[in-house]
């Protein structure tokens, strides 16, 4: 039986972790905490503060030249390229614009126009909930769509007919971590004769995504998890290169127009992915948002996806060999390939858990009913600090001070 991880065996594999060095690119946060909260707002580039002094500056001196003089009007495609990599897509099919929501509102019309005579939606009832308030609010604005949403243990694949048209996931459930198989689930849906849409928000920058290889025919993402663009980052949107003249948008404005200054009166779509952006870019979003699809766009994310995978390995290491406590259990897949970019804990105490890791120094996140969740990041942790996060949540169960009352008013964000 393999020994326990010990502190110096953690240490020893950073010194030897090919990805060392990337955490110097990030601003540190506050001395003696740890954070996992990847899976909610990841860690700020060193290099998002020159960025955001870069944009200071041109909107200081060049107001409105800064869209002809600068590079504002292009960064939507340029940051789509730095993360179509981590993406498993190509250079030209991704990107950068508006929120997950507005662009899964663009990719699910897109389907319902490209399947005409078909009238269904399958996806499951355990998706993220913001994503499920935008598939019905597209079918009651289309009509005649609806959506069929399966319960837990329902087989999706059978739920697939003549008459989808499309299969809608989440990649990684949000509470969980249990991650589908993106290959088997596309093919599925293809063999059909259905598309296949992904919302890959708690997985992008985790682990791989495999959108061109899985034949995967459109996806969104959040920019601010593990993709580390900052709070409320602008959103990615990737489309298959072999459906990009076959798309007219529903969300049509005039950055996606064929000819955005002309100023017609009649909508023609701009070629490939620029006919996705719809207003005016996020100048100052995108700018913080490039720092980080820098760092991406450096880095092999084969070595990331490994090193997230051990990261988790570690952290279920310890869990199960006592280190975390009493009542402490894996909630997620044990297995690397169906868990998703965080590890979720379980304890019948869990708000009141995650509130005294905070006050410990130790940022997670909670979700009911007992569901203790360790954001990841392979860019920013060390395997020193999964064993000192699981160290200190073991003293808090054991000493029972996450009974005191205090900790039970916390919220669940």
């Amino acid at each position: 039986m393999p020994a326990s991880p010990t502190r110096a065996d953690c240490s020893a594999r950073d010194a030897a972790d090919p990805l060392r060095d990337l955490p110097a690119r990030f601003v540190p946060g506050e001395a003696g905490t740890l954070y996992f909260d990847a899976n909610s707002v990841g860690a700020m580039p060193l290099a998002a503060r020159a960025n955001l002094a870069r944009i200071e500056g041109e909107w200081q001196r060049l107001r409105r030249r800064g869209w002809s003089e600068s590079d504002w009007l292009a960064a939507p495609a340029r940051l789509g390229a730095k993360l179509a990599p981590i993406l498993g897509a190509g250079a030209d099919e991704v990107i950068v614009c508006d929120t997950t929501s507005l662009n899964l509102f663009k990719t699910l019309a897109a389907a319902v126009a490209l399947r005409p005579g078909r009238h269904t939606i399958v996806s499951e009832a355990a998706t993220f909930p913001t994503d499920l308030y935008v598939a019905q609010g597209l079918a009651r604005f289309r009509g005649g769509v609806t959506l069929r949403l399966l319960q837990e243990g329902e087989p999706i694949e059978a739920a697939i007919d003549g008459d989808t048209i499309a299969l809608y996931l989440s990649q990684v459930d949000y509470r969980s971590a249990r991650r589908l198989d993106i290959h088997a689930l596309t093919r599925a849906a293809h063999d059909k004769g259905a598309l296949a849409i992904w919302d890959l928000s708690h997985g992008a920058g985790a682990v791989p995504g495999d959108l061109d290889a899985a034949g995967v025919d459109l996806a969104v993402g959040c920019g601010y998890k593990y993709l580390c663009g900052g709070p409320g980052a602008p959103a990615w949107i990737f489309a298959a290169r072999r459906l990009h003249d076959a798309i007219v948008p529903a969300l049509a404005g005039w950055m996606g127009h064929a000819d955005t200054f002309a100023f017609p009166l009649d909508y023609a779509p701009a070629p490939g992915m620029a006919r996705f952006l719809v207003g005016t870019p996020a100048v100052i979003a995108n700018a913080a948002m490039e720092a980080a699809c820098d760092i991406w766009a450096s880095v092999d994310p084969h070595a990331v996806f490994a090193k997230h995978a051990a990261l988790g390995d570690l952290l279920i290491a310890l869990v199960d060999e006592g280190a975390a406590g009493p009542g402490v259990g894996v909630a997620s897949p044990r297995d690397a390939a169906q868990r998703g970019g965080f590890v979720a804990l379980r304890h019948e105490g869990g708000a009141a858990l995650v509130a005294a890791l905070g006050e410990a120094g130790i940022v997670s996140s909670f979700r009911p009913p007992d569901s203790i969740r360790f954001g990841l990041s392979a860019l920013t942790h060390r395997y020193v600090e999964i064993f000192d996060a699981a160290t200190r949540l073991g003293e808090i169960v054991a000493s029972g001070r996450w009974r005191d009352p205090k900790y039970r008013k916390g919220k669940s964000i």
